[in-house]
């Protein structure tokens, strides 16, 4: 039976419309988070969601304490026709705009209440001169891409704190297949714990009745980088109020993520962001800007994590067990990692400009 296209657009009230507007209109929806603003439209939607007003208790990691502060927070997305290279898949410029957004999503579900406190406090302690509010600058992003992401192919966006020292927070984001990993649990969304119930006890049961492909790959055990893993990424944040440097830890704290503090240990100070250096001195290099993290120590921290039985892992924990030492070994671990990525600051000395170049081409503006 033959169909009349202009009978079917007549029904759906599209008879206004010509076949190109349609193929345009479906064109546009498959390159949804491409459009133009739509970027700005996912910031947008970042930033709002964890305020008081639209969040809720739910969404506020406070209400879960230190437990929270090293849990990934998960979105989703797809590979769509405009991020397609012409190797066919998901472009390596396009990765960084989902990065953009998994980073936002973590700082303000994590930290947005200790932003506010921080700046507020800072401000009452001047008298309330100077900004009330604390800017949050990147200062870096790196990314290692391990697998491609095919056209279409869905993925899923992890990620967590690494770490921090005195200057830097530092986050790790992982590109990971979607519904590859399933998490044990799910801290602010404990009616996903639930549907994990069930769907492990349909595991269970048909794993007793001889189905081996019905094991998930998050029941394997895992040795060396995960199979699902996608891509990995790793970021560095500082907090500024004018040119003053806010500790991340003093950030963390009054958003209510740190465990009680031992009084021997001294909370970094807030300190002044050093004066850019004038001609003839020297430039501080990658080495001396490791703060009082040592190598030794790192090593000896992660060492002593991993022959822990409480060592930080993936999987559930109460408060009562995220004791200081073991916020401090999970911290001094990831921040060891960034310490080795840090050294890529030298590359800017490699920079030398007065030099003689192949030549200037055009590109597009």
């Amino acid at each position: 039976m033959a169909v009349n296209i202009g009978s079917l657009f007549s029904v759906l009230g599209l008879e206004y419309l010509s076949l190109w507007k349609i193929l345009t209109i479906f064109f546009a929806l498959l390159n949804l988070k491409q459009l133009p603003f739509v970027w700005h439209l996912r910031i947008i939607n970042g930033l709002l969601r964890y305020m008081p007003w639209t969040s809720g208790p739910r969404l506020d990691a406070r209400s879960i304490g230190p437990s929270a502060l090293f849990r990934p927070l998960i979105l989703t997305s797809r590979a769509t026709p405009l991020e397609i290279d012409y190797n066919l898949h998901k472009s390596n410029s396009t990765y960084f705009a989902d990065f953009d957004i998994g980073r936002l999503h973590l700082m303000m579900c994590l930290c947005r209440a200790g932003i506010v406190k921080t700046g507020h406090d800072l401000w009452e302690r001047d008298g309330h001169k100077g900004p009330k509010r604390l800017r949050i600058m990147m200062g870096g992003v790196h990314i290692n891409f391990r697998k491609e992401i095919k056209p279409a192919e869905a993925y899923e966006i992890w990620t967590r704190v690494l770490g921090w020292d005195r200057k830097w927070i530092y986050t790790v984001t992982h590109f990971v297949k979607k519904g590859a990993v399933k998490p044990k649990g799910w801290l602010l969304q404990p009616w996903r714990n639930s549907d994990r119930r069930q769907t492990q006890q349909a595991s269970e049961t048909n794993t007793s009745n001889g189905d081996p492909g019905s094991k998930g790959i998050e029941e394997e055990k895992i040795t060396g980088v995960h199979p699902a893993i996608f891509a990995t990424g790793i970021a560095k944040y500082v907090a500024k109020r004018g040119r003053l440097t806010i500790p991340p830890e003093l950030i963390l704290q009054n958003s209510g993520l740190l465990p009680p503090k031992p009084k021997d240990h001294e909370t970094p100070p807030v300190s002044e962001t050093p004066a850019m250096p004038v001609e003839g001195d020297a430039l501080p290099t990658a080495g001396a800007a490791k703060q009082d993290i040592t190598s030794d120590d790192a090593e000896e921290a992660i060492d002593k994590a991993l022959n822990d039985k409480k060592a930080v892992g993936h999987g559930g924990g109460d408060d009562d067990d995220w004791t200081w030492d073991r916020m401090e070994r999970e911290r001094l671990k990831g921040t060891k990692i960034a310490e080795a990525w840090n050294v890529t600051e030298q590359l800017n000395e490699v920079f030398e400009g007065n030099e003689v170049v192949l030549g200037r081409y055009w590109d597009i503006p």
